[in-house]
């Protein structure tokens, strides 16, 4: 394998603009990681640089291992030899193949998943109806009871009304939170499945909605947030924000967070 110098490679990487880059020693252990789409290349490029001529980093051989996508394919690996050359009965060295950590992809979900996913709301919503029923028959019936031993007992109907009070100024509405945060996951569910082509469209002549992202936020997040599918780490960020945000606000203030270009999308 030809062996290259830190300056040979920039003059490669000049030519080649590859768009990841990581430096590895010769057993394929890490030292710099690929960059993400946060870092430039030209960043990285530089932090490469410093390390290799850095005291601190034993003579020897090291790899730069470039690729031009976050998927996971093969690198093109570049030896890079630092210190003085070695004897020529050196054993040759060969690449180590790292292994990446899998891109997490989000669960697709079939029709038969989205339909599962939509039973179970229904049945949730019905125990929620339930017990707010069963709620307002103990109020109901804590009333009657203040009405027959008020007069003999005064501060036990008073601990008993304000028992259920504090049940329903804090149980009922994390109830309605649950269930609205419920119905926000199975909708972007079901609009990512649309997208995908698992559910048509209910008017046969609707044109099936493009990936492209759109100039406004006129789609809605969700449709926002399938234009980067594209970009796994992007994407799953997006997509795990609006499945945990309590709020729009809260949601907003992530992504803003996060990134600001992509929040300017969503604040459109």
């Amino acid at each position: 394998m030809k062996v290259y110098s830190i300056d040979q490679f920039k003059d490669i990487q000049n030519q080649q603009q590859y768009k990841y880059i990581g430096l590895f020693n010769a057993q394929g252990q890490t030292i710099i990681p690929i960059n993400t789409n946060k870092t430039t290349t030209a960043q990285r490029l530089r932090e490469i640089e410093t390390r290799i001529l850095s005291e601190a980093l034993p003579d020897g051989y090291y790899f730069i291992k470039c690729k031009n996508t976050v998927t996971k394919v093969p690198t093109d690996d570049y030896a890079i030899l630092k210190g003085n050359k070695l004897s020529e009965d050196q054993p040759s060295i060969t690449p180590v193949q790292v292994i990446e950590k899998p891109v997490f992809q989000p669960e697709v979900l079939t029709y038969e998943g989205a339909l599962k996913l939509q039973v179970n709301l229904e049945r949730l919503k019905l125990e929620n109806e339930n017990l707010k029923r069963e709620i307002e028959g103990l109020r109901s019936e804590i009333e009657e009871n203040k009405l027959l031993s008020e007069e003999n007992e005064p501060s036990i109907m008073d601990n008993a009304k304000s028992w259920l009070q504090e049940i329903l100024s804090i149980g009922a509405p994390l109830l309605d939170k649950h269930f609205a945060l419920k119905e926000q996951q199975l909708q972007l569910k079901a609009y990512e499945l649309k997208q995908l082509g698992g559910i048509r469209p209910q008017n046969p002549m609707q044109k099936p909605e493009t990936t492209t992202r759109p100039e406004s936020a006129k789609g809605g997040f969700e449709a926002i947030i399938m234009t980067f599918q594209d970009q796994p780490e992007v994407y799953n960020k997006l997509a795990d924000f609006y499945n945990n945000a309590q709020s729009e606000e809260e949601f907003l203030r992530n992504v803003q967070m996060y990134d600001e270009n992509v929040f300017q999308l969503f604040a459109k």
